[in-house]
């Protein structure tokens, strides 16, 4: 296939991924949920409690609901250790720390935190939080484009309002908040879920290795084509990137994100008003630049944001929520602190730009759809394959090229090749490529390892597609009841 003419296809590492989703799906069964009831009752004075919803799984965590005999209503939340690249422990230590911080110095409706254990031990229960359950909606992203003008404004009032304090939280340096003896502090580097997944994969396969398949899975003949173009199209997001980076805010001031304020973590009530703002366990503090607002007030896909008429239209919607920013900015504190800011930042897809860089998968996008429009409208694929070809010169890129090509390779036949000895013989007396004979033995033996997990593997949009990357999905997924 010429330069061009393939889309980005970046996945998450198949085999990483089917071992994780296997560890979790153990992790979970061998939770007690007797032991999840006497642990909820054991912050109430032993007053007993019930499930009164199915427990819910997240990308992250698993959430059990219980129910006491008065009315209250409690969420027992656990982590998932095995799709966490840092253990528990750190997570909800930060996530801790942001929601103190949120409760303290601001009105943004969260959960009343209950109760919270951190630990490194390997029982299942041994870190956790109890949050109180908080009745409404979440946010239903098929339901953005046609809100009434009422429901909208309430919605972008609510968001207004909680954009307009997170701005004003300032922090002398990046990185996650913790609790300590002198309050709460910016004490780690920032973890965000893209970190997290690129860790636990051990950043292997590379995403140009995901570019070399069509959909049967079968090399093609333009393999180092494909490589070229998506190399290319790397290189120029980084010049691009480095023309968007504003070396003055190298020193602040940095501000708090929540991490992941996406519709699923917003509670709304009919009106549309938003109630509370979950799951804090990705909040960190960021350069100015990355404070980014909401990119689905009208696609939750990113990747179409790319096309510039796509974020024209998005633009739309963001200027709404602007003119309610800059009314309660000057309402309430006499200048537009954040208005001001973000009419600046809009220009030339600088939101896509943060977004970008916090989430891969998006790199190639941008790269493809964006920054060739804009700085070679008019050339066409005649173009860009020239551009290619002379970028591809270098042989340090070509070299770099072929070594991805072996690497994809291997992955293949690690997922794909043959299944015993003789059909490893076969193969290679049939000269059809399914790798080497020792690189097929090693696939066979990493298969053996891996099929009681790949059994249980997703589709291939469940194991990754070009968006926001997400093992689970966005929401929470019904999950069976182990027995009491």
């Amino acid at each position: 296939m010429a330069s061009g003419a393939h889309s980005p296809q970046q996945r998450n590492d198949r085999v990483v991924q089917s071992q994780v989703h296997h560890e979790r799906d153990q992790f979970i069964a061998s939770i007690p949920e007797h032991q999840v009831l006497a642990l909820a009752s054991s912050y109430r004075n032993t007053a007993p409690c019930s499930f009164f919803d199915k427990p819910n799984r997240g990308s992250y965590n698993i959430c059990y609901f219980v129910q006491f005999s008065d009315g209250v209503k409690w969420v027992v939340r656990v982590p998932l250790t095995p799709c966490l690249a840092f253990g528990g422990r750190r997570k909800l230590e930060s996530e801790v720390a942001a929601m103190r911080v949120i409760a303290s110095k601001t009105t943004i409706p969260i959960p009343r935190l209950i109760a919270y254990a951190v630990s490194d031990g390997r029982e299942p229960l041994s870190s956790f939080l109890i949050l109180e359950f908080v009745n409404g909606q979440r946010l239903d992203p098929g339901k953005l484009k046609n809100l009434p003008e009422e429901q909208q404004t309430n919605l972008y009032s609510s968001l207004a309002d909680i954009y307009i304090q997170l701005r004003r939280l300032e922090f002398p340096s990046i990185g996650c908040l913790e609790s300590g003896p002198e309050g709460i502090q910016v004490t780690k580097k920032a973890i965000s879920q893209d970190i997290n997944m690129q860790e636990l994969e051990g950043l292997q396969p590379s995403s140009i290795q995901a570019l070399y398949y069509e959909p049967d899975e079968r090399l093609t003949v333009y393999e180092e084509d494909q490589g070229g173009n998506a190399l290319y199209h790397l290189h120029l997001f980084r010049q691009y990137a480095q023309q968007w980076a504003d070396p003055l805010l190298d020193h602040g001031p940095f501000v708090m994100v929540h991490g992941d304020l996406e519709p699923f973590n917003l509670i709304v009530n009919d009106d549309m008003k938003i109630i509370s703002v979950l799951d804090w366990e990705w909040s960190r503090v960021v350069p100015r630049q990355f404070f980014i607002p909401p990119l689905w007030l009208r696609y939750c896909d990113t990747t179409k944001l790319a096309y510039d008429f796509v974020y024209q239209d998005y633009l739309k919607r963001f200027h709404r929520l602007l003119g309610l920013i800059r009314t309660q900015e000057l309402e309430r504190f006499g200048q537009a602190l954040l208005a001001d800011e973000w009419t600046v930042a809009e220009k030339d897809s600088g939101f896509l730009v943060a977004n970008a860089l916090e989430n891969w998968t998006d790199i190639d996008w941008f790269a493809y759809r964006y920054i060739n429009w804009k700085w070679y409208y008019g050339q066409g694929k005649e173009g860009l394959d020239a551009r290619v070809k002379a970028f591809m010169e270098d042989p340090t890129r070509r070299a770099l090229i072929m070594s991805k090509l072996d690497e994809g390779r291997a992955y293949k036949a690690a997922l794909d090749g043959p299944k015993n000895e003789n059909d490893e013989a076969a193969a290679v007396d049939r000269g059809g490529y399914f790798g080497s004979l020792p690189e097929l033995r090693a696939g066979r033996e990493l298969r053996q390892r891996l099929d009681p997990c790949r059994a249980g593997m997703g589709s291939r949009d469940d194991v990754g597609r070009p968006g926001p990357a997400r093992w689970s999905g966005s929401g929470c997924t019904p999950v069976p009841r182990a027995g009491l």
